[in-house]
């Protein structure tokens, strides 16, 4: 029930003047043009808690940095596919389980990756970030 809940919540619709998931991922992807890499941290916890971007750094249990070479925009294209392929909602407190780095640019995951937030607004996907990363050899690509 309380799983119905959650779920109902995080996809009623922002009426505000929230940025599409096609223009965030645009964005992003004009930010990472000029980035020759990445950086993922991934967050292992099952208590209740809510971090901010420092935080999540620090208690990652996992941190990968990916050199992309003269622009991580082609590496990071699956990424991009799964934010635009989300529906705005309003944003939930704690949870977060990834956080992925780009310059002063950063994505964090919440709620087993599903919930997305870029520059404030969130964005949910019915599949976690973390099916996109396990994927394709994402990391050796």
């Amino acid at each position: 029930m309380l799983y119905a809940v959650i779920i109902g919540f995080l996809l009623t619709p922002v009426l505000a003047a929230a940025q599409s998931p096609a223009s965030a991922a645009h964005t992003i992807d004009r930010a990472l043009r000029d980035k020759s890499s990445v950086s993922f941290y991934f967050v292992f916890r099952t208590e209740d808690y809510d971090f901010n971007e420092e935080q999540v750094k620090a208690e990652a249990s996992i941190y990968v940095t990916r050199k992309c070479g003269g622009g991580c925009a082609y590496f990071m294209r699956p990424v991009l596919a799964h934010l635009r392929a989300s529906k705005p909602v309003k944003c939930m407190a704690g949870q977060q389980n990834v956080l992925i780095t780009f310059g002063a640019e950063h994505i964090t995951y919440s709620y087993s990756g599903r919930m997305a937030k870029y520059r404030g607004q969130c964005y949910y996907n019915q599949a976690g970030i973390g099916e996109v990363l396990e994927h394709d050899e994402f990391f050796f690509r």
